[in-house]
């Protein structure tokens, strides 16, 4: 039991540096160069491929540690550094040009997210090929078990990069977020219809408040769903892998959902009361990474489920 425990503390540092920190760098970094007002400064990506340096050695220690204690030999480092050089390659690239256009965000936060997935993978023990062989699923259970954990923190992490890019390119940082008292008297003079095209035209740089009131309304019936329904607790938490997919899945859900209800104004009117634009984006972020997280989640255990319902080869029923 003691080793099983220390794997999961093991895993747990690898989602935790490869999901929220690696995935988050950009966001991590530049708040921390609004709070020592250096924002404008160009060190700033230059500071984001030092911390991803510094955050992947961290993450390859794991690595060995987990191979150690699972008495194996060393294995998938060149999976392992075809991820690093495709997460640094990013930072790089950001370095060389500046500020990009959106279709450069696009592609950076899609390549961001495949050298999570790779370095995940192979951080934990587990073949990459798994995901797209048959035969190698058939080789290696284990292996495949482990992966299969592993996708849907991968696709919360692809929706919250491509949520951070679409929030850079398309809404304003600077936009009102909370409306003035003298313009919320002076909208609520006029008729009801009216009232919400003029909020809908003050908030209209942000994100529509009407977005984190569905979220705010669909996580907990997500979380319903797949702890009754798909008994997700009771059937996910076989090996060290699984368990820590089952725990960051539902942390970031109820995260998802506490920034959701911080969003929403407190007498139902006016634009989201958030803090800053930080708050804006954190929320924005993380309540897409919450939402694709379950829904990946259900779509996976569904799959699953028939795959193990299906007879086997040769068991055709006879009359």
């Amino acid at each position: 039991m003691a080793t099983t425990r220390r794997i999961d503390r093991e895993v747990v540092g690898v989602v935790i540096l490869l999901a929220v920190v690696l995935a988050s760098s950009d966001l991590i970094a530049g708040g921390v160069f609004d709070v020592v007002g250096r924002s404008a400064s160009p060190l700033w990506r230059a500071g984001v491929l030092v911390a991803d340096v510094v955050v992947l050695a961290g993450v390859a220690s794991l690595k060995r540690q987990i191979g150690r204690i699972e008495g194996g030999p060393s294995r998938l480092w060149g999976w392992w550094w075809t991820g690093f050089a495709i997460a640094c390659g990013v930072d790089g690239l950001y370095i060389v040009v500046g500020d990009a256009a959106a279709a450069v965000d696009a592609v950076s936060a899609a390549a961001l997210v495949a050298a999570v997935a790779v370095l995940m993978m192979s951080s934990v023990n587990a073949d990459p090929r798994t995901l797209f062989s048959s035969r190698a699923r058939a080789a290696m259970p284990t292996d495949w078990q482990r992966v299969s954990a592993t996708v849907p923190l991968i696709v919360g992490s692809c929706a919250a990069c491509l949520g951070a890019a679409v929030w850079t390119n398309y809404f304003e940082p600077n936009a009102v977020r909370v409306a003035a008292p003298e313009i919320l008297r002076e909208i609520a003079q006029l008729p009801l219809y009216e009232q919400h095209t003029a909020l809908a035209q003050l908030c209209s740089e942000g994100v529509n408040p009407a977005y984190f009131q569905h979220i705010a309304e669909a996580l907990p019936v997500l979380l319903l769903t797949l702890g009754v329904e798909f008994n997700f607790f009771g059937t996910f938490l076989r090996d060290p892998v699984q368990r820590v997919s089952t725990l960051v899945t539902v942390s970031v859900m109820c995260l998802a959902l506490v920034l959701a209800l911080s969003t929403l104004p407190f007498d139902g009117s006016g634009c989201d009361d958030v803090l800053t634009g930080w708050h804006e984006y954190v929320a924005f972020t993380v309540t897409l990474q919450a939402v694709f997280m379950a829904l990946t989640t259900m779509v996976w255990l569904m799959l699953a489920k028939m795959s193990s319902s299906e007879p086997a080869t040769g068991d055709a029923v006879t009359q």
